[in-house]
């Protein structure tokens, strides 16, 4: 019998006056890759900063791992990659290795020297999303694709349950995106990690997840891929509020 990982009930939540989620009930479940679309300023970031403890709903409880999620006391069981992460400051003197190090800083606290045993782990995680061959080369040096894979490796080293994902191929071509998407399809299976992935890349969402969510301000749909498929022209011209042509993907 597998586990919540995440259980949110009626959750609302608003900046000042402007509601940003509407009654929102979602769960993910241990090991399931979950793939939420939606439009912008849909509520999808606002969401991940709740799961995250960063906000409190207005209304509506959530739980993590099954505790209150103010009240998880190992933060390093959650890994995080935004799409933030490959906008930082190119001239920044760091290599890959030292990056995906930084990961384990909330685990070990900061000042604790680094064992074989933990640059061993730091090795493993840069294997995992194919970068050993530039383990050494300064991050600023690599691709937008090869970024956001040194910054899942620095999320994967602390060893997560969970891991989520805020639109990580922005700014990416369609190839690295691609291959991207195969990378964390192989996390998953390996790891058999929980997995939430926010994208704009609705033929990525029916290729690789166990389950959809579209939000946008309430949930439209929550459920698998193939329903998903099936219905999407109608739940997605309901979700953005026109009717939407979906494009095919062929792989």
């Amino acid at each position: 019998m597998s586990k919540q990982i995440i259980q949110m009930k009626h959750v609302h939540f608003s900046y000042e006056h402007q509601k940003v989620l509407d009654d929102v009930n979602l769960t993910l479940m241990e090991g399931e890759f979950l793939g939420i679309i939606g439009p912008n300023g849909s509520g999808k970031s606002t969401l991940m900063k709740l799961i995250l403890g960063l906000l409190r709903p207005r209304q509506g409880e959530i739980k993590v791992f099954g505790q209150p999620v103010r009240q998880i006391k190992d933060r390093s069981r959650i890994g995080y990659v935004s799409q933030k992460s490959n906008s930082f400051n190119r001239g920044f003197p760091a290599t890959v290795r030292e990056v995906v190090a930084s990961g384990l800083v909330g685990k070990l606290g900061l000042f604790r020297r680094m064992k074989k045993t933990d640059w061993e782990r730091i090795d493993q995680a840069i294997d995992q999303v194919g970068l050993t061959p530039l383990v050494k080369r300064n991050i600023g040096k690599l691709s937008g694709g090869q970024q956001q894979r040194a910054f899942i490796a620095r999320s994967l080293v602390s060893d997560p349950d969970l891991l989520i994902l805020d639109e990580p191929t922005v700014g990416i071509d369609a190839k690295s995106a691609e291959q991207f998407y195969e990378m964390l399809a192989r996390l998953h299976r390996d790891r058999r990690l929980s997995l939430i992935l926010v994208t704009h890349d609705i033929g990525v969402v029916s290729t690789y997840v166990d389950r959809v969510a579209c939000l946008n301000k309430r949930l439209f749909f929550h459920g698998n891929p193939r329903d998903f498929v099936e219905r999407q022209q109608e739940i997605l011209s309901a979700a953005y509020g026109y009717e939407v042509q979906v494009m095919e993907h062929h792989h």
